[in-house]
């Protein structure tokens, strides 16, 4: 693990290289700490030089002085580690609020992207109202407010009853979160509107949720998938955060549709 110094924040990021190998940065939810990403790390690390990291205010990283984030600003947290990291381009792979910065990025700054997989997330979240109400009840009462009505939209009542300790160990990250940093990334999703500009995206994508998933249903998903020009559509029996729910699925399709492109890069990268 290291830090990575970004204007007023300090960030916390694995940084596992691989030479030759493409890169792979992967972008956690909003309440969540890089390691929401443990299932999938091991398995990656042996194809891609992966990239994790807490956003501002979330697992180790502080939330610095600004007071409401915009996409705009978590894109350039999400640069700025690449860059630390010494890397020119990388596949994304975000998941909810991640895969809303991912689709920021791929919009702003195609000439940093590769491939990229949009997990659990939606272009546009209205109403403004009820993420109002969402800053003000954890400004006032904290992550303990809201804990228990997330995990029951992220899990299904059948996850949360065979996998007691894993719930918990995602318990215990939202109760860690930065009421400050939590309420500035509601912000963030509060003023989003990514629906024209995803239009734009030219990397090939993947848009993958859960077929259960009540925050970031199918249609969203299917909206995305509909306005990029090459993308592709996979569903999961699943809630919200479909990587922890349905891991080895979830796993296999993402080294699918990256794979190839692992295999063209390492070999190209082999001896002559």
């Amino acid at each position: 693990m290291k830090t990575v110094t970004i204007e007023d924040a300090l960030l916390r990021c694995e940084h596992t290289p691989r030479p030759g190998a493409p890169a792979l940065l992967l972008i956690n939810s909003l309440g969540t700490s890089l390691e929401m990403w443990d299932e999938q790390a091991a398995t990656l690390q042996q194809h891609f030089e992966l990239v994790r990291y807490d956003a501002r205010g979330h697992g180790e990283s502080s939330a610095g002085d600004t007071a409401e984030l915009t996409l705009e600003r978590l894109g350039r947290d999400a640069l700025a580690i690449l860059d630390a990291c010494g890397i020119a381009r990388a596949h994304l792979c975000g998941i909810s609020l991640g895969g809303m910065t991912a689709m920021q990025i791929a919009s702003a700054w195609p000439d940093r992207v590769l491939r990229i997989a949009l997990c659990s997330t939606a272009a546009y979240m209205p109403p403004r109202e009820n993420w109002e109400s969402r800053i003000e009840i954890v400004k006032a009462r904290g992550m303990t407010a809201l804990t228990e009505s997330i995990l029951e939209k992220w899990f299904t009542e059948e996850f949360r009853s065979a996998n007691s300790e894993r719930v918990e160990q995602i318990r215990q990250m939202l109760l860690s979160v930065d009421p400050t940093g939590y309420a500035a990334c509601c912000a963030a999703i509060r003023d989003m509107d990514l629906r024209e500009s995803i239009k734009n995206i030219t990397s090939t994508t993947l848009v993958i949720g859960g077929s259960k998933d009540a925050v970031a249903p199918e249609r969203e998903l299917r909206l995305i998938a509909d306005s990029i020009t090459d993308s592709r559509l996979t569903l999961l029996d699943a809630a919200h955060l479909v990587n922890i729910e349905r891991a080895p699925e979830f796993t296999q399709a993402l080294l699918s549709f990256l794979g190839a492109e692992a295999v063209q890069v390492e070999v190209s990268a082999s001896p002559s």
